[in-house]
């Protein structure tokens, strides 16, 4: 009676049952490790790709890539071309005044308040980003040549910076870096030469991930060659 093929039959169906349960487990253990790093927001590969996907929205409507809003009277920039994106994005943005500076007291408030465009955990390690929003810093930094145009839009009169043989418009810079959201600074071809010179030394370094104008985004390690126009 002990041995019935249909008590062996229960006892395997058991067996079975208790083996899926526990790979079950340990498998939601370690989607758990998996996602805690990010502490619940979205690494900084991901907002490069969403960051992407904004600029091509943006110049399919504008015909161009977003620029820093300027006093056009001193020519001086006065906003990042971030709250322009963030605007286009649908991002509800407080009231600013776009004729003042982003230090202004107005448009300082302004700084505080981190789209979700530009938020997310740094690199894949844990962060806290209760100070990021508190200063609203992000980590995305446009690559402009001389004039202050963007990398890449105008090859037949302006150098271009290639990586991985391919013009790049914004990078991903480590925690250090990150600059307020609003503030309209950005990295020159030259600093970014410097950084990934510096980089190439470094266990630690500046630039974490490039994005193309195709919306491609990638991790070092990067090759780069600066092109003059003809």
């Amino acid at each position: 009676m002990t041995n019935s093929p249909l008590r062996k039959k229960i006892g395997y169906t058991m067996l079975m049952l208790l083996v899926l349960v526990v790979a079950f487990d340990q498998f939601l253990r370690y989607c758990q490790t998996r996602l805690e790093p990010y502490n619940g927001d979205p690494p900084l590969k991901n907002t490069m790709k969403l960051l992407g996907l904004a600029f091509h929205n943006y110049q399919e409507r504008h015909g161009s890539l977003p620029d820093d809003i300027r006093d056009t009277s001193t020519d001086l920039n006065l906003l990042s071309w971030r709250v322009r994106l963030a605007e286009e994005w649908n991002q509800r943005l407080p009231g600013y005044q776009n004729s003042e500076p982003w230090v202004a007291p107005g448009n300082r408030a302004l700084t505080g308040f981190l789209p979700d465009l530009y938020e997310h955990a740094s690199n894949g390690l844990p962060v806290t980003l209760s100070d990021q929003r508190v200063a609203g810093l992000t980590s995305a930094l446009g690559v402009k040549n001389p004039s202050g145009n963007w990398n890449g839009t105008d090859p037949d009169s302006e150098p271009v910076l290639y990586i991985n043989s391919k013009p790049f418009l914004c990078v991903g810079v480590a925690a250090a870096e990150r600059v307020p959201w609003t503030r309209p600074v950005d990295y020159s071809i030259s600093e970014v030469i410097d950084k990934l010179e510096q980089d190439q030394a470094s266990t630690s370094p500046t630039i974490l991930f490039a994005l193309f104008a195709d919306g491609y985004v990638i991790p070092p390690p990067f090759t780069w060659k600066l092109s003059a126009p003809e």
